[in-house]
């Protein structure tokens, strides 16, 4: 008989139990399955694995990436706008403020609130914005569609923005409604003259691509350098830019509360430039070109003594004032495309044959060597004609300017006498000619084709030819000849060096054979007045050349003012000496006048160069400008020195931001000069 189960001695696992339940009929009190060791086993590891897993992401999270998580949160949760910082102020030596600071405002874009809303109003505001600012639309986009998405750094959109353009930004686009695009205060320089400084001071410009590179800790928004001192002394002048700090909420809601990292200016230059010099320089020169209908020039003045530069300017100039702030684009375009190039500096870059400016070193490489008796008179002739054995009918003919009579080392120097020259340089009757090898040795003696190491880019370093030189650019004619060695030896020919290595070498004469490094910048002061470099008068090289040789053609080069050419400076109450200079150019087409002088002649204190690119007469044209330029000087700062101020004229400029986030801006209609701080370096990147 079965046994009968009732519902008082069931248990749970067996009313669960269905397809096991005849198995165990037969003994069916309880049914129990124990889990077996392997899967505890199992089930425990796993669980292990997972609080591992978990544990090791909390941990790589917060601790190993920890910091970079939060400055990303931090970027997500913060943004800035800039605070510029003012770059330092430019000096004469006097002190006088050169270039300076004025308020503006500039356009920036926050990329990363631009591009994280999606909306079809971003069409209407870059319209708006184009029209607001006078920026070609097609030129925004091509900067937006540049910039990255995702990034928090500000980007210039445009500089010198005008209060009208400020309001019209604040009245016709909603703040809820700007995307990123913010109006901050900012400064552009002020330049007490446009036109006269620039080759020496520069201007300063937007961060291109490889900007960026150069300085990555600068931010994009930023100005830099672009020529010049503004360039060359970059890391000195660009201050430290400030933050406005603000939060964003997850609704977008701005707080411009969170705080603000106040801006350092940049340091203080004092350059040895003469302002109210410089200014006389140029605006003397542009005048004598314009009378003589001639677009490009140079002139330069240094003390001989120390290689400071008192004076430098270029023709055609450029306007530092426009490509600073961007505008004119008129006035930018027409000097980017100006043929006579105005982006050389011709008083550094320029190379330029030296005509007769040469012959005083080599009347001294003639003394030293012992090839002629100074004061022998030598017969001048209209001509020194050298026989062609090839073409016989073809003879060289090498003329002088003018016959000049009976001439010894002295008056040759004043009246410029060819033929005396060529016979010093190549031989000629009894007298031994020097020869290319020697020449060249006193070329590099007196460091010419050689850059003086001026603190400003792009000095170039000339040319000295030799036989080799002519093997290697004319290989159809590759004979150093006679006529060459006669060409080089009055400035003509390959020999090109710069206006400031004639001006060195000349005044090297004056200097008893000394070479000075020419310099700009003399003192480079933090905002506390405090020097942080300073340049000393440095000797490039001392020519050993004995003085009494010296004096023999010192003497030559003040006839040159009282026998010959530059009569018209015989009344200036200082003596002057110096030499002029004629060289032809474009196939003896066209001529290159010069004149390079010092004064006082007996203990010189200023060097003067100038030189004026294809006049309609020779060397004579410059002597009215020197003279001009030199009466300026001797009744201004020989007679009178000005005294040097104190620079607590200067006024600081303070930066205020305004609270209303969607602007970052007060509207001031006024310049402000701005004074300089500190630095970290102890000497310039030269």
């Amino acid at each position: 008989m079965k046994k009968r189960y009732t519902s008082s001695n069931l248990s749970l696992e067996e009313i669960l139990v269905d397809k096991h339940a005849k198995t165990y009929e037969e003994n069916f009190e309880k049914l129990e399955r124990p889990i077996s060791d392997g899967n505890v086993l199992k089930f425990f590891i796993f669980s292990l694995l997972c609080v591992l897993t978990i544990f090791g992401r909390i941990f790589y999270l917060n601790i190993i990436k920890g910091n970079e998580n939060y400055l990303i949160s931090e970027k997500n949760r913060t943004r800035y706008i800039l605070i510029k910082a003012p770059r330092g102020i430019i000096y004469d030596r006097y002190h006088n403020a050169i270039v300076s600071n004025k308020t503006s405002l500039s356009l920036i874009l926050l990329p990363r609130d631009f591009f994280d809303v999606t909306t079809q109003n971003k069409d209407l505001l870059i319209k708006q914005i184009s029209s607001i600012f006078n920026l070609d639309i097609v030129e925004l986009q091509s900067i937006l569609n540049k910039i990255d998405e995702f990034s928090y750094e500000p980007i210039l959109i445009k500089t010198n923005i005008d209060t009208d353009m400020a309001r019209l930004f604040e009245s016709d686009i909603k703040s809820t409604d700007r995307l990123g695009f913010y109006i901050i205060e900012d400064y552009t320089r002020a330049y007490s003259d446009a036109h006269a400084f620039t080759h020496v001071f520069g201007y300063t410009g937007r961060m291109s691509e490889d900007d960026i590179k150069t300085y990555p800790q600068y931010p994009i928004a930023d100005l830099i350098g672009k020529y010049g001192l503004e360039s060359k002394y970059e890391k000195y002048l660009h201050g430290l830019s400030g933050k406005q700090m603000m939060e964003v909420d997850a609704r977008s809601k701005i707080n411009p509360e969170l705080g603000i990292i106040n801006p350092k200016p940049g340091n203080r230059l004092v350059t040895t430039i003469d302002k109210e010099l410089q200014q006389f320089l140029y605006e003397a020169l542009l005048r004598t070109a314009n009378k003589l209908g001639l677009k490009k020039g140079t002139a330069l003045m240094t003390n001989p003594k120390t290689g400071e530069i008192l004076a430098m300017v270029s023709i055609p100039a450029i306007n530092a004032e426009a490509f600073s702030s961007g505008s004119p684009k008129n006035v930018i375009q027409e000097t980017l495309t100006n043929k006579f190039n105005p982006f050389i500096n011709r008083a550094i870059s320029g190379l330029y044959s030296p005509g007769s400016t040469i012959k005083p070193l080599v009347a001294l490489a003639a003394l030293m060597e012992k090839t002629i008796n100074p004061e022998d008179n030598i017969k001048d002739s209209d001509a020194i004609i050298i026989p062609n054995k090839y073409n016989p009918d073809k003879p060289s003919i090498f003329k002088d300017w003018k016959n000049h009579g009976q001439v010894n080392m002295r008056t040759a120097i004043a009246y410029s006498c060819n033929i005396y020259f060529y016979a010093l340089g190549g031989g000629y009757k009894d007298i031994p000619g020097l020869g290319i090898t020697r020449l060249k040795k006193y070329w590099q003696l007196f460091h010419l084709g050689s850059k003086l190491g001026i603190d400003l880019d792009n000095e170039k370093d000339g040319n000295l030819p030799d036989p080799e030189y002519k093997k290697e650019v004319n290989p159809n004619n590759p004979l150093w000849l006679l006529g060459d060695t006669y060409n080089v030896s009055i400035g003509q020919g390959d020999l090109l060096l710069t206006p400031l290595q004639i001006s060195a070498y000349i005044n090297s004469i004056s200097n008893n054979g000394k070479i000075m490094k020419p310099y700009v910048v003399s003192e480079i002061l933090d905002d506390d007045n405090k020097v942080i470099f300073k340049q000393n008068p440095t000797v490039v090289k001392n020519v050993n050349i004995p003085q009494k040789y010296l004096d023999i053609v010192l003497d030559g080069m003040r006839k040159v003012v009282t026998l010959g050419s530059g009569q018209l400076m015989k009344t200036i109450p200082f003596e002057v000496a110096g030499k002029t200079g004629s060289a032809q150019i474009q196939g003896n087409t066209k001529t290159n006048a010069i004149f390079a002088g010092f004064a006082p002649y007996k203990d010189p204190e200023v060097s003067i160069l100038v030189l004026l690119e294809e006049p309609p007469e020779g060397s004579v044209v410059t002597i009215p400008l020197v003279d001009e330029v030199l009466r300026f000087y001797y009744n201004n700062r020989f007679v009178n020195k000005p005294e040097v101020q104190d620079f607590n004229n200067d006024t600081e400029t303070t930066t205020t931001t305004s609270k209303n986030s969607s602007s970052m801006f007060n509207v001031q209609e006024e310049n402000t000069q701005t004074s300089g701080q500190d630095s970290n370096s102890n000497s310039p990147d030269n």
